[in-house]
């Protein structure tokens, strides 16, 4: 597919609308008045508008549909209700399940207590503290501490200080008498912490069968993913799903708020491409409709298409119009460049010589040839960057 090259102008300026006619003694031509308009250098390039958030909605585990709760064209928001299936025996599960928890919980307590019962206050826990130990070691401590200070007072330091030192390792042994030490409990009270262990492993196992069913009743239920319309609805009320339709597609739901455009352009024009780039979206079906975008994606993989080399260009719409419509057939106008509200004349009137513009002004009924700076091209526009002034008239045909 061919891609042109677009320069056009926002707001189409026609020649023959602003055309008058000047001359003398019979001799007429057209003219046109120089005006201000926004002009840009675009690089055009065709495509059909794609809804990025579109999706089938489907159940997710077997039933009956109990009620269908949206029409076709309805909107919907993120997490409205669309459908749900009957839930009667599920809530009955989830009611049982609960009650298997409440049990699984009672058990527990009720092993836990029987083993603090059993182990207070001749256990803790599977280990025991050697109390008497530490108290013969502190005594011993204290001993020393008190025949140290009576060696200093007698001035025997060296001896003191050798008695000190036992004072330390007493003090050392009391410290580990004090820690506590693995201590072989009796078979009963090993067999009551088993027990009260699995006591806290039904817990689990009845919590996680409570989760499940739970699951299974949010699993009923059809919401919306995200904000859009209804625009296919494939199930009825009463409707029966198996384990082999269930997955079946039962609902689609379309965002017309976010559309894009993706097409093609030649590498001749890529490289003036780059990401972040507003355009400019016309549809086919919508005369007069424009939607500006912006570049969100530039392919660098390329595709050869009757030996021509494309790379594929996506454009994402910014609040699109209400009429624009998934699918429709659309054309971008990446704008490169961008002049606003700049002196324009037409094309037809400007004659360019040795690199030199030129126009021919009409005023008070003769023309006057007048040198002019050029600025961007615009279809069958020029941007005139000095030499005129807005109002004036130029002819469209050089003087006869």
């Amino acid at each position: 597919m061919k891609k042109r090259v677009a320069i056009f102008l926002a707001i189409t300026l026609a020649a023959l609308p602003l055309a008058a006619c000047a001359g003398n003694s019979g001799n007429e031509v057209p003219t046109a008045k120089v005006t201000k308009e926004d002009v840009r250098v675009t690089i055009s390039v065709s495509g059909n508008l794609d809804a990025t958030e579109d999706r089938f909605l489907t159940f997710a585990t077997p039933g009956t549909i109990d009620e269908i709760l949206v029409e076709k064209g309805d909107r919907v928001a993120t997490g409205d209700a669309i459908a749900r299936l009957n839930t009667d025996d599920l809530q009955r599960n989830i009611d049982a399940a609960r009650l298997n928890l409440q049990a699984a919980q009672a058990q527990y307590e009720i092993a836990d207590n029987q083993l603090r019962q059993t182990i207070y206050p001749h256990y803790y826990s599977s280990y025991v503290i050697d109390v008497p130990g530490t108290w013969m070691a502190l005594d011993k401590a204290i001993k020393n501490v008190e025949e140290a200070r009576a060696l200093m007072e007698k001035g025997d330091v060296a001896e003191s200080n050798l008695v000190l030192d036992d004072a330390l390792n007493d003090i050392a042994d009391a410290q580990h008498s004090s820690q506590s030490r693995q201590w072989d409990l009796p078979l009963p009270v090993k067999v009551m912490e088993l027990q009260r262990e699995a006591a806290g492993i039904a817990v689990k196992a009845a919590q996680l069968n409570l989760d499940a069913v739970q699951d299974m009743l949010q699993d009923a239920m059809i919401e919306a993913p995200f904000p859009g319309v209804i625009t296919t609805t494939l199930v009825k009320e009463g409707d029966i799903l198996t384990s082999m339709n269930y997955f079946n597609p039962a609902f689609r739901i379309v965002d017309p708020a976010h559309l894009e455009m993706t097409g093609l352009i030649d590498e001749m024009d890529i490289a003036q491409i780059s990401m972040g780039q507003k355009a400019i979206v016309t549809m086919d079906a919508l005369p007069g409709v424009e939607v500006e975008g912006t570049v969100t994606y530039i392919s660098a993989a390329a595709m050869i298409e009757a030996g021509v080399v494309m790379y594929q260009t996506t454009i994402t719409l910014e609040n699109p119009d209400p009429a624009i419509r998934d699918g429709m057939s659309a054309t971008a106008d990446i704008i490169l460049q961008e002049h606003k509200g700049v002196l324009v004349v037409p094309r037809s009137a400007v004659t360019i010589s040795a690199g030199q513009a030129t126009v021919y002004v009409v005023a008070d009924g003769d023309m006057v040839v007048r040198d002019i700076v050029l600025g961007l091209p615009s279809g069958q526009l020029y941007e005139v960057e000095s030499g005129l002034s807005e109002g004036e008239l130029v002819s469209l045909e050089p003087p006869k």
